[in-house]
């Protein structure tokens, strides 16, 4: 029995060990499991916006890396390692930074595609692994490192706090969606730090009970003060109308203005401008705005003097982003560079040409806008004339369909009024380029020949030939476009249209001249101005009143435009205007817009601005560049970026560094006995905060025992005249000064050096 009770009573003691032991290694490895749990949900966060899963391969990896990450800064600060410690932590940046472009590639091109990846949450422009490495090695240590920082070398929770709220911040610049676990998991992890600074603070300062309450309640209460009083964003200012929004809208019978993007049969018409208020309509985040198409009408009637639409429902290709990214001019640049070698089907004059494709010198950008519908339900998705794919980020549509004018919707016959959107589209700029370089010094005729020439040539099923088909499929519906809707016009726009064009052979010549004649400075653009009653008609716009609004410009460009020849139709969108700072652009109902897309031999469609009014950036013309100040801005972001992160740890390392020398500065300037006590009290904070431990309730001969034995060194310069001073009534010379001074310095070193203490 006694035995069977010695046996019971020893295991009862090995048990209550083990819990000991537990609890120790509890507290001693939580706040180092906590950390790691915040690094690696942070970086968890910034990783799945861009691959869009909680547990990748990145991930996993990431997680792994911050853990020893988080054991080597521990154990470089056993061993007292600080200015080492601080080396390897720039050495490991600057290698990171190094890392970044190496992964990403070399050359500007894929700089730009990286920063268009990196901005756009992946929705600009498709994964890479080396974007994904990249940012996974830069977020792994940056994230944990910081956060190692601010909970093992400095407690600062808020700090920490502001560190975990990165990969939110990405995700709002994307327009992405993050789980609601990892928000949860972020703010119960910080709280947890929150409560341990708060803990440390108070004992720091031997608060009691009742007033840690009153602290916390006091904090409380002005933040909810402070989220009450910060300016909320006021109603977006009222705009001048500016253009025809009618056309796109229904109205209630109610005396308040509905509106809703629906399907139209025919357009609006100029008497129309001004009916309904204005209205937000889409906020767009976009690397290069564009003009949004919605809708295109074929048929122009004279009786009504409206365009109608040539079908009788939209009709479009569902496969359209497996076809549409093939129509780029860089691809078909590719293509006939595989064609001239050997391409026995080309003539001479062929491969002369070809050669002219192959000596370009243009580059073409992958653009990309995200497109926020504020209550506005509609038909159709705005989209630019070249686009590539789309993401819908909040709805899941069936499919998606592209119709050969280019109008893009859904198998939704109304999309949902808080609909976003992510459109990929190739820039316009291009389309100058190659009229300047001659590409368009071509007949449609020609064009098509060269061609249905050079698929035949391509090897059967390449890629080359299915660059190459795709721009013979858009030739052949622009040249079945220009004959189903022929002109029918006028014997004075015809003639007009022959006047203006007479002696011109390029497609492309033509269609700058008759925008020259819109922009000449003849024609007024005055949303004010109404015709007389039964002259709204594109004869007396052009050769009576000169007057009217950008239905009235891109209607009669399309006719003169019909009857020069060109393959040209008249389309109906919007025009994005700047916001205020200019990283968001705004779609207001007075923003509908009207303008004509030709189809010019050697670029395809391209889009042309008649209307003499400053849009989009102030430019007109067709593939005006209005998007360099918008390109340049990503590369001016992503350097404040990095310049921010930079700072933000030269100010985390260097602050101590910087505070102390101005100290310096201060207690010499100071001098004699004052400089004396201001050294003395700074050793004091200095041992506090290098051991823990609390100084001020010790005498000065404690003070100086205490650090006699952490450092070796013997304080008794500065100690000495510190009593002398405080207690004895006396003053420091300049020579009592200079050696307390010169032991402080000692004495600092020591405890923050190399130099291993006892």
């Amino acid at each position: 029995m006694e035995r069977a009770a010695v046996q019971t009573s020893g295991r009862m003691d090995r048990l209550s060990g083990f819990f000991d032991r537990l609890s120790g290694h509890t507290q001693k490895y939580g706040e180092k499991f906590l950390c790691w749990l915040l690094c690696a949900a942070s970086i968890s966060e910034a990783l799945y916006i861009y691959t869009g899963s909680v547990l990748a391969v990145y991930t996993v990896v990431s997680a792994i890396a911050s853990a020893l990450l988080i054991l080597l800064f521990d154990y470089l600060r056993k061993l007292r390692v600080k200015k080492l410690g601080g080396l390897v932590y720039f050495g490991l940046l600057i290698m990171t930074a190094a890392l970044v472009p190496i992964l990403v590639g070399s050359g500007w091109d894929n700089a730009a595609a990286f920063m268009r990846w990196f901005f756009s949450g992946a929705q600009a422009e498709e994964n890479r692994v080396r974007f994904l490495a990249a940012l996974a090695v830069f977020m792994t240590f940056f994230i944990t490192s910081a956060a190692y920082y601010f909970t093992a070398i400095v407690y600062r929770s808020a700090m920490l706090a502001l560190v975990s709220l990165i990969p939110f911040a990405l995700a709002v610049k994307a327009a992405t969606a993050l789980p609601w676990g990892y928000a949860a998991l972020a703010a119960s992890v910080n709280l947890v730090f929150c409560v341990i600074d708060g803990r440390r603070t108070l004992k720091k300062h031997a608060l009691s009970g009742g007033g840690a309450v009153i602290v916390y309640l006091d904090f409380t209460a002005a933040a909810i003060l402070l989220a009450l009083l910060l300016p909320k964003p006021s109603e977006t200012p009222y705009y001048e109308k500016f253009e025809n929004a009618v056309s796109m809208f229904s109205f209630g019978g109610s005396g308040e203005t509905v509106y809703q993007g629906e399907y139209k049969k025919t357009s609006g018409g100029a008497d129309e401008l001004l009916r309904g208020e204005s209205k937000l309509l889409y906020i767009l985040s976009s690397s290069d705005p564009a003009y949004m198409k919605t809708q295109v009408f074929d048929i122009y009637d004279n009786s009504e003097h409206l365009w109608r639409d040539g079908g009788d429902q939209i009709n479009g290709t569902k496969l359209w982003q497996d076809t549409a990214p093939l129509l780029s001019y860089e691809r078909f640049r590719s293509a006939l560079g595989l064609l001239t070698e050997g391409a026995a089907q080309l003539d001479e004059e062929q491969l002369l040409y070809a050669e002219k494709w192959l000596s370009s010198s243009f580059t073409e950008r992958q653009c990309y806008s995200i497109v926020y519908a504020q209550d506005f339900p509609a038909v159709y998705l705005p989209a630019p004339l070249r686009s590539t794919g789309i993401t819908l980020n909040n709805v899941t549509a069936q499919w998606s369909a592209r119709s050969a004018e280019g109008e893009l919707f859904t198998n939704f016959s109304m999309l949902p009024g808080n609909l976003n959107y992510t459109i990929r589209y190739y820039d316009e700029s291009c389309a100058d380029v190659l009229i300047d370089e001659g590409l368009c010094d071509i007949s449609m005729e020609d064009w098509a020949i060269f061609l249905s020439d050079a698929y035949l040539a391509a090897e059967d099923g390449s890629k080359e030939s299915e660059v190459i088909r795709e721009f013979w499929d858009e030739c052949y519906y622009a040249e079945d476009y220009r004959q189903t809707y022929p002109a029918q016009v006028s014997t004075e726009i015809q003639s007009l249209a022959d006047e203006l064009t007479a002696g011109l052979e390029y497609d492309w010549q033509k269609a700058k001249v008759l925008e020259r004649f819109f922009l000449s400075g003849n024609f007024l653009y005055d949303l004010s101005y109404e015709p007389p009653e039964g002259s709204d008609t594109p004869e007396y716009f052009l050769f009576e009143s000169r007057t009217g609004i950008c239905s009235d410009f891109a209607a009669a460009y399309t006719l003169l435009a019909r009857a020069a020849g060109l393959t040209v139709r008249y389309c109906e969108g919007f025009v994005p205007q700047r916001g205020e700072t200019g990283e968001y652009y705004y779609i207001y109902t007075e923003n509908a817009h009207a303008y004509p897309e030709v189809y010019l031999p050697g670029a395809g469609w391209v889009r042309f601005e008649p209307t003499p009014a400053n849009l989009l950036g102030g430019t007109s013309g067709a593939g005006a560049d209005n998007n360099d100040t918008d390109y340049l801005a990503v590369y001016l972001t992503a350097g404040v970026f990095i310049a921010g992160i930079g700072i933000f740890i030269l100010l985390v390392l260097l602050a101590p560094k910087i505070a102390e020398q101005i100290f310096r500065l201060r207690v010499q300037r100071q001098g004699g006995g004052r400089g004396v006590v201001m050294l003395y009290n700074r050793h004091l904070k200095n041992a506090e905060n290098r051991y823990g431990v609390k100084l001020d309730a010790f005498t000065a001969d404690q003070a100086a025992d205490f650090t006699e034995k952490r450092t070796g060194l013997s304080p008794e310069p500065l100690t000495k005249p510190f009593s002398a001073i405080c207690y004895g009534g006396a003053d420091a010379d300049n020579d009592t000064f200079k050696a307390a001074y010169q032991c402080y310095r000692e004495l600092r070193k020591a405890m923050y050096g190399r130099r291993r203490t006892r």
